[in-house]
């Protein structure tokens, strides 16, 4: 059997075993033009639940204007890597992001969150280890890391991608950097393996605590007021990955990490990497820190960044001023929107006896998935009922957690709200695919 016959059976095969498992083989399939709160599914027009648009500014007049007036000013191709020229554009982007969540300091940009992730962990693993700051030694000779280890504490539940990175790292240099989990949201399990590696490596480490702040299946919030003392207890580095709270939750939308009170006095440890995917409409994704020498540092150990491009100066322009949009009044009666569909959400779910994982303000609204063999059904019904939701199971979730997912939307409005609920009512009756709360 050869290359190309070997490749084919093997995607048979799994095309056929993944059938049943709604991730890897999409349930639905759009026509029409992209309409973001209303898609056209095989003849039915749904409400999608599934996106993450939840300031709803996607179909927002502003916002569009915004995004038309950038595209007629500026060219709409792609530039290249920014080791060799930065756009003005793609600076301003920056500096807007890091004057919106620490009011000084220094953001990267990536063209992807996942991306962004990915290259920060592997930066901070390998630090001038890394491979591009290697391979130009001979030409730009550097001062050599300090030779201690990075050493990751990584929440149970944090994102795929940013374990990815750290995986990647320490596969490429295992000496630079270490990785310890904590159970999710344990504290206490947290200090302990802190102070175990205060036993082992002394001060002679670089420690990274790295969470969510919200988790994007459940919309559960982390503790992040206990997660900055920790940082300052124990000489660490706080990164927080608030991709699903940027736009949409704390003061001017700036994530759950700015309600933690005295958040200036943890500025100069934190790392908080966002989205433009979601609130902002726009492809990217980026992260912020107080000191612009280390923001120099990882970008220029990011492979990614270096050999990939940046976001486009149209789109970077006109995510400026979408930014100012949502820091201002006009964000802010979006948030509170969004909240007061959420919160009516909730409480007509709680009425009608369903199950909810979380019962925090945010938008996300996830009731266990009971009965995980019905996932793809409850998909369908749901989507006869006029509603696109999300079924996390496995592989995204382990066995015992899988849930339904309802993404809110600042544009819901009462009757929207109760076709929903009657929907799940039903979907209930006939699925019973959770159990009564």
């Amino acid at each position: 059997m050869g290359t190309i016959q070997i490749l084919q059976s093997e995607g048979a095969a799994f095309r056929k075993g993944a059938e049943d498992v709604a991730m890897f083989e999409p349930r639905h399939l759009t026509r029409g033009p992209f309409g973001g709160k209303h898609l056209e599914l095989r003849g039915v027009r749904a409400v999608d639940l599934s996106g993450l648009d939840y300031l709803a500014l996607g179909s927002d007049p502003k916002v569009k204007a915004l995004m038309a007036e950038s595209l007629a000013q500026h060219d709409c191709g792609i530039p290249g890597s920014e080791a060799i020229i930065q756009m003005e554009q793609s600076h301003a982007l920056e500096e807007a992001l890091a004057r919106y969540h620490l009011g000084t300091g220094a953001a990267i940009t990536f063209s992807a969150g996942y991306g962004t992730n990915f290259s920060v962990m592997e930066a901070l693993g390998l630090r001038t280890h890394s491979h591009f700051i290697r391979m130009h030694q001979d030409v730009a000779p550097m001062r050599a890391t300090v030779d201690v280890p990075t050493l990751f504490f990584m929440d149970g539940d944090l994102h795929f991608s940013a374990r990815h990175g750290i995986r990647f790292a320490r596969k490429l240099q295992p000496e630079a950097c270490a990785a310890y989990t904590y159970r999710t949201g344990d504290a206490g399990h947290l200090e302990q393996l802190l102070r175990q590696s205060l036993e082992t490596h002394g001060d002679r480490a670089v420690r990274i605590i790295l969470t969510d702040t919200v988790e994007s299946a459940t919309g559960r919030e982390f503790d992040m007021a206990t997660l900055c003392r920790l940082a300052e207890s124990y000489d660490c580095m706080l990164y927080a990955d608030e991709a699903h709270a940027v736009g949409a939750l704390g003061p001017q939308g700036r994530g759950i990490t700015a309600k933690v009170a005295g958040f200036e006095r943890y500025r100069e440890r934190l790392m908080l990497m966002g989205t433009l995917t979601k609130v902002f409409c726009q492809p990217g994704g980026y992260v912020v820190m107080n000191d612009t020498g280390l923001a120099s540092l990882l970008k220029f150990c990011s492979p990614q960044h270096v050999f990939s491009a940046p976001i486009a100066p149209w789109i970077a322009a006109a995510t400026v001023k979408v930014l100012e949009l949502v820091a201002g009044e006009h964000g802010e009666r979006r948030r509170e929107q969004v909240r007061r569909v959420s919160r009516q959400v909730r409480e007509r779910l709680e009425q009608a006896d369903f199950e909810l994982v979380s019962h925090t303000d945010t938008p996300i609204l996830a009731i266990p998935l009971r009965n995980a063999r019905v996932g793809t059904q409850v998909l369908d019904f749901m989507r006869r009922e006029g509603f696109i939701i999300s079924v996390f199971q496995g592989p995204l979730m382990p066995v015992g957690r899988e849930v339904l997912r309802l993404a809110m939307r600042a544009d819901l409005d009462a009757e929207d709200v109760e076709r929903l609920i009657q929907a799940l009512m039903r979907c209930r009756e006939t699925l019973r695919f959770t159990a009564p709360g």
